[in-house]
């Protein structure tokens, strides 16, 4: 039978008889210098016992190689802070050994512990870590607003104060909670509650966990923006109807990349945007204006996982993030171009495009059928009723062709 790995997690409550039980019995126990300390302080009896089978090391890679050698000799346990699968070694350690070989312990997670002294469900509020990693400010806003919940992984860079500092820059503050927990599981254990102007002034011992809640929380929409929500120039807008149709024909995804081509007032980007804070989307436009128009949708609606992009396709796509869908709502005269661009890529995406004149349509045709894209169409035809003296009556709103395609 293969030696095993133990991953043992650490810090919060006794060991299980069946984890103290697999450390005595390991050939060696390998974990990083506060991890060992934390062992010692809070399972001192247990640390005597096995004190001499210890190695502590200092970087991931040292560590697995070091249990590869051990499990050559008998089996091997790994230490870790808290649950070892959340945010912890445990994926690395998983993919390099393998499941079978791995078994684990867990202790509670830092949500778990955090939201357990402030009387709310853990289940309900996703995780961001900017452990040992830059601050993603978009990502963490586009979470936030997305879930009106949120825990961070912090560390000694990118600490509470440093993010409420971020936050107060950007003139987010007014809504937006902090919750610091400070040293959990310890005597030293504190939580603090208070806006980002008043976190940002205090500082915080290490380790220390954050929660951020929105309050009060507002009702999420997810689809079904209103034109009069949408900053835009009278008429350049595309027609909440047709929107709706866009977004049937693009599928859009939970995750992966959009681009939106031509986005005039966003409202395409931001509609899809909404359905999903995984999904990344590009608007790009090339006039000054409606990029400022976009941005300050993005402002006004909070969804900061739309990136504007100033400039003509398709120059200014090389260097995106290859997409997963594509809207053409605009082409500044260089449809054919766009697509052959399109065309080009490693990785074909489904492409829905709009279109009012028949030149357009023509174009698109053309270039589907020389190249061998699957394609359907469909004319919309909107018609709005609007007061005509003392009637209501029908206005017919131009007729739209909303073209899919995707190469065969």
């Amino acid at each position: 039978m293969e030696n095993k790995i133990y991953l043992i997690g650490i810090g919060f409550k006794p060991l299980e008889k069946e984890a103290e039980e697999c450390l005595l019995g390991s050939h060696v126990i390998l974990g990083f210098f506060k991890t060992i300390e934390l062992f010692k302080n809070k399972y001192f009896s247990v640390y005597e016992k096995v004190r001499f089978k210890i190695k502590v090391l200092n970087k991931v890679e040292e560590l697995l190689e070091e249990a590869k050698r051990g499990l050559s000799l008998g089996d091997v346990t790994l230490l870790a802070s808290g649950d070892p699968l959340y945010f912890g070694i445990g994926k690395r350690v998983i993919d390099f050994f393998g499941k079978e070989r791995i078994q684990v312990f867990p202790d509670l997670s830092s949500l778990q512990k955090a939201t357990s002294l402030i009387k709310e469900n853990w289940w309900e509020i996703p995780s961001l870590s900017f452990h040992n990693r830059p601050l993603d400010l978009a990502l963490l806003l586009n979470k936030l607003y997305y879930h009106q919940k949120l825990a961070l992984l912090t560390d000694p860079v990118n600490t509470p104060s440093f993010i409420a500092s971020c936050l107060k820059e950007k003139g987010l503050g007014k809504e937006i909670i902090f919750w610091v927990f400070e040293k959990m599981g310890t005597e030293e254990e504190k939580v603090f509650r208070g806006t980002p102007e008043e976190i940002a002034r205090k500082t915080f011992k290490e380790p220390n966990f954050l929660i951020l809640t929105l309050e009060p929380q507002k009702e999420k929409i997810l689809f079904g923006l209103k034109e009069e929500e949408i900053f835009h120039l009278r008429g350049m807008i595309t027609k909440d109807e047709v929107r709706a149709v866009v977004l049937h024909q693009l599928r859009v995804p939970r995750e992966g990349v959009l681009w939106d081509i031509g986005a005039g007032s966003g409202s395409v980007s931001l509609e899809c945007a909404l359905l999903s804070s995984d999904l990344k989307v590009y608007a790009i436009e090339k006039e000054a204006s409606a990029c400022e128009l976009i941005q300050k949708n993005i402002e006004r609606l909070k969804v900061f996982n739309v990136e504007v992009i100033k400039g003509l396709a398709p120059e200014v796509l090389t260097d995106l993030k290859k997409p997963d869908r594509v809207f053409i709502g605009g082409s500044g005269g260089k449809l054919k171009e766009i697509l052959e661009f399109l065309n080009n890529l490693d990785s074909l995406p489904l492409v829905v495009l709009t279109a009012i004149s028949l030149e357009t349509l023509n174009i698109s045709l053309k270039f589907f059928k020389e190249k061998n894209w699957n394609f359907k169409i469909s004319q919309i035809g909107i018609s709005r009723v609007e007061p005509l003296g003392s009637q209501l009556v029908f206005k017919a709103q131009n007729p739209i062709f909303v073209i899919r395609a995707q190469k065969g």
